[in-house]
This record gives C-alpha cells, structure tokens and sequence, in this order.
C-alpha cells in the first residue's frame, strides 16, 4: 500500500470512530496547550524583565545593606533586613576606587504624606540631585524641573503618585506635608513603566531634608543605599567584585557574613534566570503530567482498535499486506491523532497568549515552541500507540478472519 493509500485510509478509520477519536486528542490538546501557554507565559515574564533591566542601566551598580542571598522579605520601599548598615564612609571608600565614575549616597523612609484632605503612607527618597542624575538612567521630566543641589524643602514627584496616589491629581506647584513638613512640587517625572526604576510611584527630596525627617530613626552618618555609575570601560563583574573586596575590608567581615550586596543588572537577570527555570520546569511537570494522560488515552484508543478491527486486519494480511504495513498504519493513526491534537492545541494557546496580552500579561510566542510542540505530540502518539500496533500485526490472520 502507497503512503497516501495509508494515510487516506488512516484518517476514514479515525472518521469512523470520530467521537473517540476526538475524546482522545482532548488529552493530548490539554497537554499541548498547557506546555505553550506555561512557556510562553514564562518567556514573556523573563523578557519583560530584561526589558525593564535596560532602564536599571548595565553599568549601574547599587549596593544595599542587607546580604540578599538571606533576606527575608521584601517591600515597595526595599530591601528589609534585621542587621547591616551602610555610613557615609562607605560612600567614600567606594568612589575613590578607580572603577566607578561616579557615585552618590540616598537615604530612604516611608513617611506620612498629606495632600489637600488625603493623606498615605510611601517611601519617599532623599537624594544629591546632581549626582543621583548621573548614576541614575531613565530620569525624563514631564513638568517642571528636577532638584538642584541648592534647594531646600523642595520635591519632585513620580508620575503614578501625582495621577493616582490622592483623591486628587497632585499639579506643579502643589504643597505636600510630610511628616509635619512643607514641601513644594517642583517636577513631575514622566512615566517610565519600569519595576526597577522605581521613580514612577517616588517621591525624591533633597538629601539634608530627608535626613531631617528620618531624625532618630537612623543613626549618625547612615545612608540607605549607595548608587554608582560604573566606567564603560570596565567589566561590570570585575568592579563587582573589586566593590565587594572593599566594602569586605571596610565592614570588616567575610563573605559568609556579610551584611551588604552589591546589585547590578546581571546579578538581577541571574536571580530571574534561576526562577524561571524552576518555574519552568515545575509547570513543565504539570503540563507533562497531562501529556501522559493524553498518550495513555491513545493507547487504550488503539487498543480497542485493534480488538474492534481484527476482522478487517485479518482481510488486509489475506490480501497481502505484511506485518510491517500493518504495523506502520496503526502507527500512523496513532501519530494522526497525536499531531492533529497537538494543532488544536497550540491554536488554543496561541489564542490565549494573544488574549494575556491584550490583557497587559507579558506572554511571548515563540516559533520553536510551535514547532517542537508539534513534532512531541506526534511522537506521543507513535510511542503510545507502538503496542497496540505491534499486537495488531501479530494477529494471525486466519484467527483474525473468525471475528466479525
């Protein structure tokens, strides 16, 4: 029998049976659905993080004073920790290495901040103006200006927190009251839309009136974190590590213990990398879990095939075809259902990664995927389907004859 012979032939005996045929690919379309919705959803998850990573700058370094390899939480103001602190004195150590061309000290708190009759609680973050613009990627003024190293009781003003932060939109010019304090709105950033960035809900002040604010809270000569701009020269890992060695020395402690990292963005991209792959493969589990359901089912499919149909198998062997034709034409319907379920459900992914993001979910639809999709599901189908294929070749075709 010719290939197209099988193949026409395969797909009137799967027409026959179309009801359990189609209740056998339902398996295999969830299976298949599920594996390019959770990668897609995945990959859009990572790119969007690597997108939002070009705003934090890839010569940009910021060291915190917490180890976050033991952190313990985190909040929308930063990094939380029981212990570590970082001085002004660090602040200096780091800017006189030769690696960093410029750096700056912030201070963070959240404060109360009251606007007209609405009051909240944010993160507010006091700044060098001059040096936060120089290590600082990404700052675009929509209104007004940024602080200059000379103002004093002054603010500018994250774009989301002017629009949506108070009852009411927060204009240049306005007065807010933090913590008992008078400040006037001089700048409204422009939107970013970036997680790392974190100017689109900020709240920056100058630095001494910051440091006024926090009063007790800190002790002498603490800073929050310290920013710096890296020289493009220098590889960002060796002045990592050059950073480390210094701050190590200065807080006079090991690398076991100590109380402070070092980020950069490709410390940020490793830290994601790590958890997409173990949220990849656990949602791979699951999805997989569902493709051995679908393959399960075509072999039962098959095998009441096969117990069905040992009247027309018998037919087939009196005419001549051998027991490797017998086999390949089982093997190819078992293959047709897996491919034509893998089809259906990569349709129904590609649907539904095009409705997350039209919903504002980062998913990304990728070729190889489809592809590999496509050829796993026929592969499914051809090895859950080998069995009975294989029975229904060794029929004895005189046996077989006696069935009706």
């Amino acid at each position: 029998m010719k290939a197209e012979d099988m193949l026409l032939y395969a797909f009137h005996s799967l027409r026959s049976r179309s009801l359990r045929s189609w209740l056998t690919m339902l398996g295999i379309v969830v299976g298949i659905t599920a594996v390019v919705l959770l990668v897609g959803l995945v990959q859009g998850l990572k790119n969007d993080v690597e997108d939002q990573l070009k705003s934090f700058g890839p010569k940009t370094a910021i060291i915190v004073p917490v180890n976050l390899q033991q952190a313990t939480s985190f909040s929308g103001g930063g990094f939380t920790s029981t212990s570590g602190k970082l001085y002004e004195a660090d602040f200096e150590r780091v800017g006189k290495i030769g690696s960093v061309a410029a750096a700056t000290k912030v201070l963070n708190g959240r404060f109360n901040v009251q606007y007209k009759d609405n009051s909240i609680t944010t993160t507010a973050f006091g700044i060098e103006p001059t040096g936060y613009l120089e290590v600082t990627s990404g700052i675009e003024i929509e209104e007004g200006r940024f602080l200059t190293d000379s103002d004093k009781k002054a603010a500018v003003i994250g774009h989301d927190l002017a629009e949506t932060g108070f009852n009411k939109l927060v204009e240049l010019g306005s007065i807010l009251n933090v913590s008992g304090q008078r400040f006037k709105v001089v700048g409204i950033l422009k939107k970013s839309g970036s997680t790392f960035s974190q100017t689109d809900n900020a709240l920056l002040l100058p630095f001494d009136d910051a440091k006024e604010l926090l009063g007790d809270s800190i002790i002498e000569n603490e800073v929050s974190s310290i920013r710096m701009m890296i020289r493009e020269d220098v590889d960002i890992g060796n002045a990592t590590e050059e950073l480390e060695s210094v701050m190590l020395s200065s807080h006079r402690t090991t690398e076991d213990q100590k109380d402070f990292s070092v980020v950069t963005a490709a410390y940020i991209n490793s830290q994601v990398e790590q958890t997409t792959r173990q949220l990849s493969l656990f949602l791979g589990a699951i999805a997989g879990i569902s493709l051995l359901v679908g393959g399960i089912g075509i072999s039962n499919t098959m095998f009441m095939g096969v117990l069905e149909r040992r009247h027309e198998i018998g037919l087939l062997k009196s005419i001549g075809m051998e027991e490797k034709g017998i086999l390949s034409l089982f093997l190819l319907e078992a293959s047709l259902i897996g491919a034509v379920g893998g089809v259906i459900g990569l349709v129904v992914a590609y649907i539904l990664l095009l409705i997350a993001n039209l919903l504002g979910f980062p998913a990304a639809i990728l070729p190889e995927v489809a592809f590999g999709s496509l050829a796993f599901s026929a592969a499914v189908g051809i090895i859950s389907g080998y069995i009975p294929a294989r029975q229904a070749a060794m029929l004895d075709p005189v046996e077989a004859l006696r069935y009706e």
